[in-house]
């Protein structure tokens, strides 16, 4: 079995098999290394025959079920070096596209939150404009009469006050639309986004400062169950798709011609000025030595060994 070069593997003779390998696959052309169609097939294969497994939704559901159950109380723990680069981009002033806005507010929920918020507004307005019977002077006691002013003003209120309500209604009918279009105007205008701005940021506050708890309540109302049976039939129907293999060999090779003759090492040396693309080589280097030296070690590799010096 030649014990001495199984010793000298296992005395760290797999670094240089490691190095010769690794080395290998960094300087050839990214071209060579990847089959576009060959890529493609594989991966939806592979996502095809994860989406096909009946218990999918069981395991999902039942990861989500963990989770929920290991909410911490108290806020969501962001630290101030993730919240203070995420508030800088929400800081940053932006103004929607007038067309768009248009288009997304131009809906029938949008419609019916504006109607019934103002139709309920001008209501409460109109039904303090409402005409008041003059009370009697003081002292003045005029019996019947006086009690039939009383009836003829609660009437003529109940008059005033159906009229009120049926004008609102007429009102909002006609005008909502011009109120959408009010709307997505106010968005739109240059002179509010720092408002907006400021309101984005308002609500990154407010949703770091509420008790995850009561986020996961809200979660609760969404039926978690449903969204998962929901997003595996998405995922189903979407990899189902008889072109998906074509479209992602396409993109594959479109990435490929990208890249021209460069190997994965010239690609990674024009990150961060080279010094990240060396730490992450570095990284997966010292990663696969010490994989390669834990497998020496084991008897499966011993064995292995035996039958390849034995032939």
């Amino acid at each position: 079995m030649n014990p001495a070069a199984l010793t000298r593997l296992r005395s760290g003779g797999t670094d240089r098999l490691v190095d010769l390998l690794l080395d290998d696959v960094l300087d050839r052309p990214l071209a060579e290394l990847v089959d576009p169609a060959w890529a493609a097939r594989q991966l939806v294969v592979a996502a095809r025959a994860v989406a096909a497994d009946q218990k999918l939704e069981d395991w999902l559901r039942q990861r989500l079920a963990e989770l929920r159950k290991q909410v911490p109380r108290g806020h969501l723990p962001l630290p101030a070096e993730v919240r203070r680069p995420l508030e800088e981009v929400l800081k940053k002033p932006y103004r929607p596209d007038r067309l768009l806005v248009g288009r997304l507010m131009d809906h029938d929920a949008a419609r019916l939150m504006l109607k019934s918020t103002f139709q309920d507004l001008l209501v409460s307005f109109g039904r303090k404009l409402k005409p008041v019977m003059p009370s009697k002077p003081p002292g003045l006691n005029l019996g019947r009469l006086s009690k039939i002013g009383e009836a003829v003003s609660g009437v003529v209120g109940q008059e005033v006050e159906r009229q009120v309500e049926e004008k609102a209604r007429e009102f909002m009918e006609a005008g909502v639309q011009r109120l959408v279009n009010t709307i997505a105007d106010h968005l739109c205008d240059p002179r509010h986004v720092q408002e907006y701005a400021s309101w984005r940021v308002y609500a990154l506050d407010v949703l770091l400062s509420t008790d995850m708890r009561d986020l996961e309540k809200e979660l609760e109302k969404l039926d978690p169950d449903a969204l998962v049976a929901t997003g595996t039939a998405i995922a189903r129907g979407f990899l189902g798709r008889a072109e998906l293999e074509g479209e992602l060999e396409t993109v594959m090779k479109a990435a490929l011609d990208q890249t021209g003759n460069r190997s994965l090492r010239d690609l990674l040396s024009e990150v961060g000025s080279g010094e990240l693309g060396d730490q992450s080589i570095k990284m997966l280097r010292d990663l696969l030595r010490q994989r390669a030296a834990a497998v020496v070690e084991t008897e499966a590799f011993a064995q292995w060994w035996a039958e390849v010096v034995e032939g």
